[in-house]
């Protein structure tokens, strides 16, 4: 009989956390469409942690209960996501490819993924990575944990015969990354007037990175 009340009020106790957490997840997604809202009409620079808490009908203590700053809520709503760039990248190897196709395919998941945010969005989430990148290095992260737009795809190129055994992939994927991110910042700096051109972009990247080999080992 013990042992039954013992497991009764385990499960009374499981039963109350799950609409706890339910009602934690509502908060925090309440948050983060707040924020949103409020950024395509006033704009990122313009709008404060204040705004996104009345915007949502919550206090500033439950706000940082699960944001410790505004740009947080920027990287929950995931601007881009590299799941959806590894997916096209995985079907492009699938068949026969060069290297700049596989660079191109990633670049053009993330120009269309971008579309979908005003440019300021995009612009500022782009600065966030990199504050998150300067931060990581000051933590002793290795560089190969902070290649994870470009290392799948390059470590299943140089599996292909696509580049040379002795390249360095982590770091080649890292700068390739640096690349692209750059490029982006200043597509969406300038509102998204000119397309991003994924093809020409990653012909570019290719060539600066592997044009000794020309996409194919030496």
């Amino acid at each position: 009989m013990a042992a039954a009340s013992r497991g009764t009020k385990g499960d009374d106790s499981q039963s109350r956390a799950v609409p706890v957490r339910a009602r934690g997840e509502a908060s925090r997604k309440a948050i983060m469409q707040a924020a949103m809202a409020l950024w395509r009409t006033k704009g990122f620079a313009d709008t404060t942690v204040t705004d996104i808490c009345k915007a949502a009908g919550v206090s500033k203590a439950l706000f940082y209960v699960y944001f410790s700053r505004r740009e947080d809520v920027l990287l929950g709503i995931e601007v881009f996501t590299m799941r959806d760039a590894h997916q096209a990248a995985r079907a492009v190897v699938a068949r026969p490819y060069d290297l700049a196709d596989v660079i191109a395919v990633v670049i053009a998941t993330l120009e269309r993924q971008s579309r979908a945010y005003p440019a300021e969005l995009v612009f500022e989430a782009v600065l966030e990575t990199y504050r998150l990148e300067r931060r990581a290095f000051d933590e002793g992260v290795a560089e190969s944990q902070l290649t994870f737009l470009f290392l799948e795809p390059f470590r299943q190129a140089q599996h292909d015969g696509k580049l040379p055994e002795g390249i360095d992939v982590t770091r080649a994927a890292y700068i390739a990354q640096s690349l692209v991110s750059d490029n982006i910042r200043r597509w969406a700096a300038n509102e998204f007037r000119e397309p991003l051109r994924p093809e020409l972009l990653a012909r570019e990247v290719a060539d600066l990175l592997f044009g000794t080999w020309q996409g194919s080992p030496a």
